[in-house]
């Protein structure tokens, strides 16, 4: 179907949309709990909340570090990551060590973990970048061989599974976000689940406000991210998509009123998420098969967004008013804002260094018709052609 666009429509790269009778809700007292059902639904028995993932990966960071005794002060992280993670570990006062992932996979470069583990290694993290299963066991075993601790970022995969186990639960320690373009995108809040029911203890996330200031920044997004509107605000100077390394996070519980929201919207996450697999399927069929990642066997993806190895031009106007981005713009060790927080020891990424200048992102949000979807790799197609 051949689909004409309106010129003035402008697509958001990532979900943002959640029920607006919902937030209106969520600004009067009601006594659920988000913690339970966040447990219920991963088959966890502890969870904590915050006002970020990033704000949860710090605090943890920090009481791993103590419980070491200050021994070990590194971090090792994928090469290839968002700069939040980079911004946790800088607050809580440690290093930031890389290991490399394959470009063609998203996968961990086992050898290169094994290469950058050593005696300063508090902490190793992995992910599943844009909800996509990444197979970890590997990396997990090395992680405990080594006496490291394992941090499972699933920021990006709530919902998603990996040989019958929720992403997140493999780890030591999972972590979630609640944030705009997440699987549940509140407009703020993470969650933290473990094992270590006495080192969860002692996470201290302090206090903070009704949040009914977040709750109306997250209707007015509501609005804001229409097609018709979207366009005029992201030519405002407000930064809206640009990823940068920040440090300076606040760091408090998450707002009670966020809450309420979580777990009025809660059962809105699969029909969320079967609509992103949806148009993720579209994708599949018509874009070449060696310009995406393979899915593999066994698992339930979540595709916050959909990952093409394009090229390194710049994405044209036409793609980018239906929601066509790049993700971060450097690997983690060529971010100028993150040199003085890297291990002094020189770290290379190649595999990473390729993602970030060939990569670009499509949208699978509940915004995106199966109409839109081909027309979007219809564009795809011709600019890979192109160039």
């Amino acid at each position: 179907m051949h689909v004409i666009l309106n010129k003035y429509k402008w697509y958001p790269p990532a979900e943002t949309m959640i029920p607006f009778i919902s937030i209106l809700k969520s600004f009067l007292p009601s006594n659920s709990d988000l913690n339970k059902q966040i447990c219920n639904y991963l088959g966890v028995k502890q969870c904590i909340l915050a006002n970020s993932g990033r704000s949860l990966l710090t605090l943890l960071l920090q009481e791993l570090h103590k419980k070491d005794n200050k021994q070990r002060d590194e971090v090792l992280i994928p090469g290839y990551t968002c700069y939040s993670v980079a911004a946790s570990i800088a607050r809580a006062g440690l290093k930031i060590s890389t290991y490399d992932i394959e470009p063609e996979t998203f996968h961990p470069d086992i050898e290169s973990v094994r290469k950058n583990i050593n005696g300063k290694t508090l902490a190793i993290l992995s992910q599943h970048l844009f909800g996509m299963p990444t197979p970890i066991d590997e990396l997990h075993n090395l992680a405990h061989i080594n006496h490291i601790i394992h941090i499972e970022d699933a920021a990006q995969g709530l919902g998603g599974m990996h040989s019958g186990k929720a992403l997140g639960t493999t780890g030591d320690y999972g972590l979630f976000s609640f944030g705009r373009g997440k699987p549940l995108p509140l407009g703020c809040g993470g969650a933290l689940i473990g094992s270590d029911k006495a080192m969860m203890e002692k996470i201290n996330t302090g206090d903070c406000g009704n949040g009914y200031k977040q709750l109306t920044i997250t209707a007015c997004i509501q609005v804001l991210s229409r097609p018709g509107i979207y366009g005029f605000l992201e030519k405002l100077p407000l930064g809206l998509g640009r990823t940068i390394f920040h440090p300076a996070f606040s760091v408090t519980s998450m707002p009670v009123a966020v809450k309420r929201l979580g777990v009025m919207t809660f059962s809105k996450l699969s029909d969320l998420n079967a609509h992103r697999d949806f148009i993720a399927k579209i994708y599949i069929d018509n874009l070449p098969i060696d310009r995406t990642v393979p899915i593999l066997k066994d698992v339930k993806p979540v595709f916050t967004r959909f990952p093409v190895m394009a090229t390194r031009r710049d994405i044209p106007i036409t793609l980018k008013r239906l929601g066509v981005r790049r993700m971060y713009p450097n690997p983690i060790t060529d971010e100028p804002a993150i040199y003085p927080y890297l291990a002094g020891r020189r770290q290379t990424t190649p595999g990473a260094a390729t993602i970030a200048q060939n990569l670009i992102t499509l949208p699978t949000h509940s915004g995106i018709t199966s109409e839109i979807a081909q027309k979007i790799a219809d564009e795809i197609n011709f600019f890979i052609r192109k160039y």
